[in-house]
């Protein structure tokens, strides 16, 4: 009902005299559109700017938290290989904490932890040309790879194994295995062009996610962190005082 009640009242914006919400819908979907046309009290013209709006806050979020990810992945490499005496590199040999069997008790009864690293990894292989480096294979993993290694099932296998030392004496999983989930899920809505603003629960705020990506960042890559803020003046606060959202949305 209340879907209806907005499509009645929309505002039917014009752009050199033609109705705008058409061919939005058709670039959009109306499913996409919806929820900026709920945040624009149903005003077409404020709820394409604040799609447009929501694009640049992903553009500007995507830059922190890339490069956040490059160091991951690498720092997790760096670390994985430096414990690991394997015949060969610890993402491809069988014996691996990443590879070999972990199994586990789930609601659909027993499952391997790790069957869906294998799979990521293999796939990422088959990708790569004859001859490929460890390092192409790195950079070739997603970031749910690098993130869902230090998830609850891979916990005794990976994490109290070696994955530990990427961080701060300290740092307990459990925190920032919340940290990193939702940095994971916000780099998601944004590759997928979905909704940042008015998240349903903290772990999506953007505002969160980005601060997060720089603190971890710093954590095990000090020099890095140190550099990025040295050289990209313009800091999220600076990007939304430049470029405030059209309507009243929550971040």
């Amino acid at each position: 009902m209340a879907d209806e009640q907005c499509n009645h009242q929309t505002k039917r914006a014009c752009v050199n005299g033609t109705n705008i919400l058409p061919w939005v819908e058709r670039w959009l979907s109306p499913e996409r559109l919806a929820p900026y046309l709920e945040a624009s009290e149903c005003d077409a013209e404020k709820a394409l700017e604040l799609y447009r709006w929501n694009v640049a806050l992903g553009q500007f979020l995507i830059r922190d938290i890339s490069y956040f990810e490059v160091a991951l992945r690498n720092a997790y490499n760096d670390t994985m290989e430096a414990r690991w005496d394997g015949e060969c590199h610890w993402l491809l040999d069988g014996d691996s904490p990443v590879r070999r069997p972990v199994m586990r008790k789930s609601g659909k009864g027993t499952v391997d932890a790790n069957r869906i690293n294998r799979k990521i990894i293999d796939v990422a292989v088959n990708g790569l040309p004859e001859g490929f480096s460890s390092g192409d294979l790195v950079s070739n993993l997603t970031l749910g790879f690098w993130v869902h290694l230090t998830d609850r099932s891979r916990e005794v296998v990976i994490w109290r194994t070696g994955l530990y030392a990427a961080w701060p004496k300290g740092t307990r999983r459990v925190a920032l295995q919340n940290r990193l989930d939702g940095i994971l899920r916000v780099r998601n809505r944004i590759a997928h062009n979905e909704q940042l603003f008015n998240p349903k629960c903290e772990q999506l705020s953007p505002m969160r996610v980005n601060a997060d990506a720089l603190a971890l960042l710093g954590q095990f890559c000090p020099e890095t962190a140190a550099y990025v803020r040295g050289s990209d003046k313009e800091t999220i606060e600076d990007f939304l005082a430049r470029n405030p959202a059209p309507v009243n949305v929550r971040l």
